[in-house]
């Protein structure tokens, strides 16, 4: 079952795909992830430059890393398509078989008090919010000072999500017009909102889905 993450910038995409992906032993697909980690020296040269990476190259990659034997019984990609004009060349050069599109919803007050609220371990990396409420002072798994990203504020965020509502969207109706989106509940803390998502596909017409999840 191969599995494609929607939603606007720190709607849980992330969180949710790697919970996912670690129950039903599920490789995830991060495009940023696989741009800063790919070997391809084109790739390279541009990020080098600090160019942005051409769409047809960037395809070239994502085929490249479907092609692997990981990826056979099923995947998690998140972070592509992301525009009308990445949908059209992914649709037409049939980048990927998706099955489902995980369409999380979370209203936009909670997606401020999450960037505003995230803090970063300096020490071990370990994500925190305080919008979860558990009043963590210091990292809960080292010790460490907590770091805020320059980042994470209100006048920064609001420009992601325009972007986001304008380009990426409103790409969601072809997918639906697939009869491929399940919608999720994404407003509570990760583990509840899990739950939602697990209940949401046995609740789900699309083929397969339901079998897979109850395995």
């Amino acid at each position: 079952m191969n599995f494609l993450m929607f939603g606007a910038p720190m709607a849980g995409k992330g969180t949710l795909a790697n919970a996912l992906a670690e129950e039903y032993k599920l490789p995830t697909i991060s495009m940023g992830e696989l741009l800063r980690n790919t070997s391809n020296p084109t790739v390279k040269e541009y990020q080098a430059k600090g160019i942005m990476v051409p769409m047809q190259i960037v395809l070239d990659v994502i085929k490249e890393r479907l092609s692997q034997d990981d990826v056979k019984n099923g995947y998690i990609l998140d972070g592509f398509p992301r525009t009308p004009e990445q949908l059209t060349a992914f649709v037409e050069q049939k980048i990927a078989d998706i099955n489902v599109v995980v369409n999380l919803e979370v209203p936009y007050e909670t997606l401020l008090e999450r960037v505003t609220g995230r803090r970063t371990c300096k020490e071990c990396g370990y994500i925190y919010n305080t919008s979860w409420g558990l009043g963590y002072e210091t990292c809960p798994k080292c010790g460490g000072e907590w770091g805020i990203r320059s980042d994470d504020n209100e006048e920064t965020y609001k420009t992601r999500y325009d972007v986001y509502m304008k380009e990426t969207l409103p790409i969601l109706d072809y997918f639906k017009g697939e009869g491929k989106v399940v919608t999720v509940q994404g407003e509570a803390e990760p583990e509840q909102s899990y739950n939602n998502m697990i209940n949401a596909f046995k609740a789900s017409d699309i083929a397969g889905l339901k079998e897979f999840i109850e395995g």
